[in-house]
């Protein structure tokens, strides 16, 4: 009697098991490896183009992403510094994604509006960094200037200018759901006193330092970013407010600092808040742009 072969599983397709390669096939931004790991990069806007889903379980489908929005400019005049761009960091967690073409935004950062007295000085607001639908990382938000109100919201926080006891910003990066929890980066920037100083911007891991009560010194320091777990590389920090005398520190993560003269622009790649800008004439610093960085499994 003949002995009958037998097939391994998968060999009939859409019958026994699965069939095909495990990982996932994908082209987009600058493109570098990691061990078992593609690494996809974007300092700028792109796409991320999936061609072909694979088999396995998790990697098959899903990706790792770090996104940050571009930094917040800094108040002039005593201003506040700006926020540092929202983090949104799945590096330990599973974003899925379809056999699409996803078009990659990345956040410019916002522009310092010049020194100067009376007029209105404040920062602008860094722009979002997106992944098609699917992840929005937010900007920064701007610096105030002398007197002129609270700054502004986003990703993290502006920072109060001098003048009038004003709130900073708040930080209101959304969360992002992935398969495996949500995750998102933003704190508030710092609140004014009465006095000659900018308060500092919020950054991804605290925020902004309040500008000091008394006359003369430094303003308040930017708040620190946080180092993302795809690149290890710390990112998103606030920008230092104006001071009056000395130079105040931007938070860790590429924010610029407040010295008693032109705030020191946000650092581009970081999502770094810009420093407020010092007395009189001073114009701030510009926030620094944004940031996106994908991995996935090929082998």
């Amino acid at each position: 009697m003949p002995i009958r072969g037998t097939r391994a599983a998968g060999s009939f397709p859409g019958i026994l098991g699965p069939s095909g390669p495990p990982f996932m096939e994908a082209t987009g931004g600058s493109v570098s490896t990691s061990g078992d790991f593609k690494i996809h990069t974007y300092n700028s806007g792109g796409s991320f183009v999936v061609s072909a889903l694979g088999t396995d379980s998790t990697y098959g489908k899903a990706v790792n992403i770090v996104a940050v929005g571009g930094g917040g400019g800094g108040g002039g005049d005593h201003g506040g510094g700006g926020g540092g761009g929202g983090m949104v960091d799945m590096s330990n967690a599973f974003l899925t994604v379809a056999a699409q073409t996803y078009p990659i935004g990345i956040g410019s950062g916002g522009s310092q509006n010049g020194g100067g007295q009376g007029g209105d000085n404040r920062g602008d607001s860094g722009g979002n960094t997106t992944m098609g639908s699917l992840i929005t990382a937010q900007g920064g938000g701007g610096g105030a200037g002398w007197d002129q109100g609270p700054g502004l919201s986003g990703g993290s926080g502006g920072g109060s200018g001098g003048g009038v006891s004003y709130n900073g910003g708040s930080g209101q990066q959304g969360q992002q759901s992935g398969q495996s929890g949500t995750y998102g980066h933003g704190s508030s920037g710092g609140s004014g006193q009465y006095s000659h100083h900018g308060s500092g911007g919020g950054g991804a891991a605290n925020g902004g330092q309040p500008g000091p009560s008394r006359n003369g010194g430094e303003g308040g320091n930017g708040g620190n970013g946080r180092s993302e777990g795809i690149t290890s590389t710390t990112r998103s920090g606030g920008g230092a407010g104006g001071s009056w005398g000395g130079t105040s520190s931007g938070g860790s993560g590429g924010g610029g600092n407040g010295p008693a003269g032109t705030g020191q622009p946000g650092s581009n790649g970081q999502g770094g808040g810009g420093g407020g800008g010092g007395p009189g004439q001073s114009p701030a610093g510009n926030g620094g742009n944004g940031f996106l960085v994908i991995k996935r499994k090929f082998q």
